[in-house]
């Protein structure tokens, strides 16, 4: 069972989606919810200091801080209109630090909510999200910036190729998809008539686990985005969330986002669980 929820708070808007979200998927579980406030540093390069006045420095501090404790407020308004036990916790810390914390956070809650980047407003999503998926080690919930409606799992996609970071998407989605009375196995597959013996094992796997899903082949052509062939079923289902892996390609010292995770993350238009 899902008990223990964080979420990051957005800054700099009026209405938090991922805020609301959360409060919304603690309220149906009975969880306590956990929200982080971040008041990021002015991470200027040290060349660049002398050219900055005191002044400037001082005042988008105050300006950070004023919108964490904006962001504090509005959770504590949202988790109290819930009626979920709650807390916020705070920090101070430049945008590489409080993601990195946040992903050690996360690693103590059943389930982590952190919202969509909108790529008509820039801002620290897309490092928070992109660091706690490949760095916690646990499920995380993405909420789409244009999310309005609260936290629903009647259906259910679940995008399934077989690999780990699927599976242990899986694993962690059963709470929700014990909520859904329609789940989806969704297979993309070179060709129609290609035999699918992997699809009917993940349907007897949850049907153990008491869950009813079905199987939905769908043929790709070589090139033909797979991301979209995603989104498309789901629009097409009128799912409620999506749950799939999260991948990522190991480079020296990092680790970057595969092309059909960052497609999600940026066309997704509902929730999306995803672990690594």
């Amino acid at each position: 069972m899902i008990r223990d929820i964080l979420v990051n708070l957005a800054q700099g808007v009026e209405t938090d989606r991922a805020c609301d979200f959360a409060a919304s998927l603690a309220s149906s579980f009975g969880a306590h919810l956990t929200g982080l406030s971040v008041a990021y540093e002015i991470d200027v390069p040290p060349f660049y200091m002398g050219a900055l006045p005191t002044d400037f420095i001082d005042a988008q501090v105050l300006e950070n801080q004023a919108a964490a404790e904006k962001a504090s407020a509005r959770f504590t308004a949202a988790a109290s209109a819930a009626g979920v036990p709650h807390e916020v916790r705070s920090l101070s810390a430049s945008l590489g630090v409080a993601a990195n914390s946040f992903a050690e956070m996360a690693r103590l809650f059943d389930l982590t909510v952190v919202a969509q980047p909108d790529p008509d407003r820039p801002g620290p999503e897309e490092v928070i999200a992109e660091t706690v998926l490949m760095e916690s080690g646990r499920a995380v919930l993405i909420v789409p910036y244009v999310q309005t409606k609260p936290f629903s799992a009647e259906r259910a996609v679940v995008a399934w190729d077989g690999s780990r970071p699927a599976a242990r998407a899986l694993a962690e989605a059963l709470p929700l998809l014990h909520r859904s009375k329609e789940v989806e196995i969704f297979r993309v597959v070179s060709h129609l008539d290609e035999e699918d013996t992997v699809g009917p094992d993940v349907v007897r796997h949850l049907s153990r686990h008491g869950l009813n899903a079905k199987v939905r082949k769908l043929p790709v052509t070589s090139g033909e985005p797979i991301a979209a062939a995603i989104l498309n079923e789901v629009a097409d289902q009128g799912a409620d969330f999506v749950v799939m892996g999260g991948y990522g390609h190991s480079r020296i010292r990092e680790l970057v986002l595969g092309g059909v995770t960052r497609e999600i993350l940026a066309t997704m238009t509902v929730p999306v669980l995803m672990a690594h």
